[in-house]
């Protein structure tokens, strides 16, 4: 069997990690890939965290796109319609992919324009798709325009409607999906797979982590990861007395880094080898996002043994549950709750039994052979 997918390269991406992870797991099987990679960029570096897969096992395609900016179209845009006439070269380039590759399904990480794109061409090449979600669109524009939430909410019913199959992270996103996307709870087509986690932090013993009173945040940039809650955190903490470092891992623009504490730390993105490291100088990883389909990063962490405090409106809330997990889950409104809980899990040993159980959930291994199934169904 041969499965396509949107693969992208940023190291700190979830679509970047859980993509690698699901590729690594399966390498050199009977399930071959073609990875189809949209680059927004000019001009961009080789992509070497996919170079040590074998070529006769995984083709990787770029396809160059920023001569195609997405807001300049949306803009000047009535209606989604017009938004696919703009981008129909490369929706016809991404056809000749296909057809050249001829998969026999289509395995489409997340809701946005990219997977969108692919999803029109899949159609048109008669290719089945599975709809694997890393995002909800819906909820990520909430801070936009009208006319722009419009399309983009179009978008994503779009992209359901040529799905034969969906893949949810968890309940909380398929709950979303269902009541706030399609506003019907009668869709029959999806199952719920979490996230698989990286050998790296699965598969390796428990860290020695920090006792020191360091906090941090890691992840993108966007209204919906909620980082201006970390930054009042650290600031109430500091009122409190209660001192210690902060920390944001993010690639954040020079106007946006103005609106950030001088008392926080930042640094830009980094690597899944160099991240795990990182979490092992750190007393607790916050993730206090307003709304995730799952959100890796925290998992990540936990594997290692480091503590972690996320929103409960998080999808992997799920298997910190299930793993017996659940004081690392709060809710964000109540802001003395969330300081007390800081000060209290920040440092904190989180037990092997706890650990062992939570790598079962999310190991590649697991995980890849659900997503498989789902495949060749």
């Amino acid at each position: 069997m041969k499965v396509a997918l949107n693969i992208t390269r940023e190291p700190s991406a979830g679509i970047t990690s859980t993509n690698l992870s699901l590729l690594d797991s399966l390498h050199e099987s009977d399930t071959s890939f073609t990875g189809i990679e949209l680059n927004a960029f000019r001009t961009y570096k080789s992509p070497v965290i996919y170079r040590h897969l074998s070529p006769k096992w995984f083709s990787h395609h770029i396809v160059s796109i920023g001569d195609f900016p997405l807001n300049k179209i949306v803009k000047k845009s009535r209606s989604l319609a017009d938004v696919e006439k703009h981008f129909s070269p490369i929706i016809k380039i991404v056809g000749e992919i296909l057809r050249k590759e001829k998969p026999d399904v289509l395995l489409i990480n997340g809701t946005y324009y990219i997977p969108w794109i692919l999803s029109i061409a899949a159609r048109k090449e008669k290719i089945p798709v599975v709809l694997w979600y890393a995002g909800v669109l819906t909820k990520e524009v909430e801070n936009m325009t009208p006319s722009f939430q419009k399309i983009f909410q179009e978008m994503e019913k779009s992209i359901i409607r040529r799905s034969s199959r969906i893949i949810f992270p968890s309940k909380i996103c398929q709950e979303v999906v269902y009541g706030e996307v399609l506003h019907s709870a009668s869709v029959k087509k999806g199952i719920i797979v979490p996230n698989p986690i990286s050998p790296v932090f699965t598969r390796t013993s428990q860290i020695e982590q920090s006792v020191e009173r360091r906090i941090a945040f890691v992840g993108r940039y966007t209204p919906i990861k909620n980082i201006d809650e970390f930054c009042l955190i650290h600031k109430n903490l500091l009122k409190k007395g209660w001192k210690h470092e902060a920390t944001i891992v993010s690639d954040i623009g020079k106007k946006e880094l103005k609106k950030i504490p001088k008392t926080i730390r930042v640094i830009p993105s980094i690597s899944s080898l160099d991240i795990k490291t990182f979490y092992s100088t750190q007393g607790l990883i916050i993730s206090p996002s307003h709304f995730e389909t799952f959100g890796n990063v925290p998992i990540e962490a936990v594997c290692l043994g480091i503590p972690v405090l996320v929103s409960k409106n998080m999808g992997c809330s799920d298997v910190l549950i299930a793993s017996g997990l659940e004081k690392m889950i709060i809710n964000f409104d109540n802001t003395e709750a969330v300081l007390e809980r800081v000060m209290e899990l920040c440092g904190q040993h989180v037990l092997p039994r706890q650990i062992n159980n939570l790598k079962k959930r999310v190991d590649v291994r697991y995980v890849a052979h659900k997503i498989v199934t789902v495949i060749k169904g």
